[in-house]
């Protein structure tokens, strides 16, 4: 499997930190469309890219989508956006989440303090609250200051600080880096590309329409070049919850996002590219993150990346008869990954812990009728060992069984329209595992916390519609 990682003060911005006393917010953001928090003047909203000054030399900024240059001391004028340091992916809340470029709903929170930080148009208050409720990372005890002044504090109070870019993490410019203002700046890093080539950041207070935008950084430019890449990267502890991702099965690829909202791929990559390959997620090594692998129908073989510690890192295992439904868990609590499969015809599962061919350890029970889709997850929480149970597509519901037996149900509800493909995984970080379902014709995730019916917690697009989805605690998630 070859992979790549892809996961304020603006140009003469403020980059103000505040010290004002507003909650801190949690929880996922929601994303009410209709509705944006405006207390100021419209016409302020529609502002003019700002105009910044290296040694004296204006540098002028496009609008809303194209890309800034410097226009006297460099001789930029009609290179293309492949040949800049930097271009805007897109800008304005509206038109980011119109490109899948999530704005996290921050037109409706804005006027909310994050972290003490001051409220409204502030790449600062913009990155406490991405970290706060996209993240999750906790409310730090102590103020961190300006935009350019972060990166001190927050290394002061044991935070690792580096210049090596992550997923997450928050980018910092100092004051007066090249293009900003004295106070500095900070947006967060979304994605990161192969080598760290080029990272791709959502920031607020840049200019345009409502001040924001999503803008790909390119590494290894001439510092004075705009928009240059951040002096340092600052990597709040990241709570760990599940991601999401999909399989293409037209072109064997695959795309994961550590966050369950919109937004680029964090990671891409391709896996296979066998006709009818069915996708796989486990800890094959019991690391605590979650590997790639695939099952190929027509052999019965399960093919998993990365689960062995050996030269040869990845495992071919066959697994009883063709064409069944594959499986996936923790079938004995010990915090890795087994195998195992479900028989459509009959309706029952079969479950094997060890990576090894063969049925001599495997465990075989029927559990509801035949046609159904197999589900396995930590249903209570208690431990690690995982359970099963199953999703009809007829009906929309789930029911689920404490055990790996025949036996009495143990909950059942209904979560959803019918023909969805069900999801499940830990969306909370809790160690309980939650339930969810993709919408193949539009590509849209739908999860919900608790295993009942009712509303989602969180719905958002990843990806093209009709892929097969995945779900996982990814590696640098």
């Amino acid at each position: 499997m070859s992979e790549d990682r892809a996961g304020s003060a603006g140009a003469g911005g403020t980059g103000s930190g505040g010290a004002s006393s507003g909650g801190a917010g949690s929880g996922r953001p929601r994303h009410d469309a209709g509705f944006r928090v405006r207390l100021r003047a419209a016409p302020g909203r529609h502002r003019r890219l700002r105009q910044v000054t290296f040694a004296a030399v204006p540098v002028a900024l496009a609008l809303a989508g194209a890309v800034p240059v410097l226009t006297a001391q460099h001789g930029q004028s009609g290179r293309t956006a492949a040949s800049m340091p930097s271009h805007i992916l897109c800008g304005s809340w509206s038109r980011c989440d119109a490109k899948g470029y999530d704005s996290y709903g921050y037109g409706a929170h804005e006027y909310t303090a994050y972290w003490r930080m001051s409220p409204g148009d502030e790449c600062t208050n913009y990155a406490a609250f991405v970290e706060s409720t996209v993240y999750h990372v906790p409310a730090p005890g102590y103020l961190l200051g300006n935009g350019g002044e972060w990166y001190q504090v927050a290394r002061a109070h044991g935070v690792v600080v580096n210049h090596t870019p992550s997923v997450g993490a928050v980018a910092d410019w100092t004051g007066y880096a090249p293009g900003m203002g004295p106070l500095g700046h900070v947006g967060v890093v979304e994605a990161v590309g192969p080598g760290d080539r080029y990272i791709v950041i959502s920031q607020q207070h840049m200019g345009g329409v409502d001040d924001y935008n999503w803008t790909l950084i390119k590494a290894h430019y001439p510092a004075s070049e705009w928009q240059s890449w951040p002096n340092y990267f600052i990597h709040f502890p990241i709570p760990r919850r599940a991601g999401v991702g999909y399989f293409d099965q037209k072109t064997g690829t695959f795309g994961l996002r550590y966050t369950q909202t919109a937004g680029p791929a964090a990671r891409t990559g391709r896996l296979a590219l066998v006709a009818g390959a069915v996708p796989l997620a486990g800890d094959w090594l019991g690391t605590g993150t979650t590997s790639l692998g695939w099952y190929n129908p027509a052999y019965g073989t399960f093919h998993l990346d990365g689960a062995s510690r050996s030269r040869q890192p990845n495992v071919e295992v066959a697994l009883g008869p063709a064409h069944m439904d594959p499986l996936v868990g923790d079938w004995t609590g010990h915090g890795r990954d087994g195998i195992g499969y479900y028989d459509p015809k009959t309706g029952t599962f079969t479950v094997h812990q060890l990576l090894t061919p063969g049925m001599a350890t495997a465990q075989s029970f029927s559990y509801g009728p035949p046609g159904m889709i197999p589900l396995a997850g930590n249903w209570t929480g208690h431990g690690s060992r995982d359970d099963i149970g199953y999703y009809d597509p007829g009906t929309g519901a789930f029911t689920l069984r404490d055990g790996l037996a025949s036996g009495r149900v143990w909950a059942r509800f209904r979560f959803g329209p019918p023909h969805m493909i069900p999801l499940v995984g830990d969306w909370t970080g809790s160690g309980k595992d939650g339930i969810g379902y993709y919408d193949p014709a539009n590509g849209t995730f739908h999860l919900r916390d608790r295993l009942s019916g009712g509303p989602a917690d969180a719905i958002f697009r990843f990806g093209a519609a009709r892929m097969r989805p995945l779900t996982g605690m990814w590696p640098g998630g």
